[in-house]
């Protein structure tokens, strides 16, 4: 037998151990600047002069990477708008309005009236010249929370907007029930009721949208509407008595500064609510 074939022993070399990241770290995400706040005047339809505006959500910022927070709880949506939009109504016209949807997929937040208590007093805005804007969904469950908020914010003067009425499933009992128990003072119709090119479909929203107003008002309610696009549909609206009205055919909406130069000069006649 010949000599035995070389055999070549390699140590592996095991790969230094990973530091792992210490806990309670917060990995901030790249985040591109957010776009300014977004204002649209919002208009009596009988006169057309300026009564407030609607404050309308910014598009979500980009993130490059997800984020990694741990340790605190995020901040919602409507919180931080709540936050900017007293932050932006401090610099609006005298007795201008300004409208703030809180788009909240549940029952009405109980940390509510901190958060606006916080926002009022941090930027020097009266609550008597604000409206919340709240979806059927935030005023269906009968809790202490929905009472006492509603009962406390209509008693310093925001007024409280039943918006998107009209569209999906309204619930005309529970606009009732909310109104006769002190809890609302007005009631905004969708856009969706006007955005058809369907005649008949037309009609018929149409029909929805006068029997709305009526009731409302006939409640005491102040009226709104949103999507007051087109000529036709303003003028529809003034027909059927509807008080409030924002959309393209009574004025674009712009960044907080281009809004305050654009309406600085108008003459605002608030609308009590």
């Amino acid at each position: 037998m010949g000599d035995p074939l070389p055999v070549t022993v390699t140590t592996a070399q095991s790969e230094p151990p990973r530091r792992k990241a210490p806990r309670n770290v917060e990995t901030r995400p790249d985040v591109r600047l957010a776009p300014p706040l977004i204002l649209s005047p919002r208009r009596c339809l009988s006169t057309l002069r300026l009564t407030g505006a609607d404050l309308q959500p910014a598009p979500t910022p980009i993130i490059s990477r997800p984020s990694v927070r741990r340790g605190r709880q995020k901040d919602p949506a409507w919180g931080r708008l709540l936050s900017d939009g007293c932050a932006a109504a401090a610099s609006l016209p005298p007795g201008c309005r300004l409208s703030l949807p809180i788009e909240h997929a549940g029952p009405l937040p109980e940390d509510l009236l901190t958060r606006l208590t916080t926002a009022l007093t941090t930027h020097d805005f009266e609550a008597n010249r604000l409206d919340l804007e709240f979806t059927e969904i935030s005023l269906t469950e009968d809790t202490d929370t929905l009472f006492y908020s509603l009962a406390a914010l209509r008693d310093v003067g925001v007024g409280l907007i039943l918006a998107g009425f009209g569209s999906g499933t309204s619930s005309l009992t529970l606009l009732r029930d909310r109104t006769f128990a002190g809890l609302l003072t007005g009631v905004k119709l969708d856009r969706h009721l006007f955005q058809t090119s369907d005649d008949e479909q037309q009609t018929v929203n149409r029909s929805m949208a006068h029997a709305i107003i009526r009731l409302a008002s006939d409640m005491g309610l102040t009226t709104r509407a949103d999507g007051v696009d087109t000529a036709d549909t303003l003028s529809f609206l003034q027909s059927i008595d509807c008080r409030e009205g924002g959309g393209m055919a009574l004025g674009t909406a712009e960044p907080l500064p281009d809004f305050l130069r654009l309406y600085a000069d108008e003459n605002v006649s608030p609308l009590t609510t």
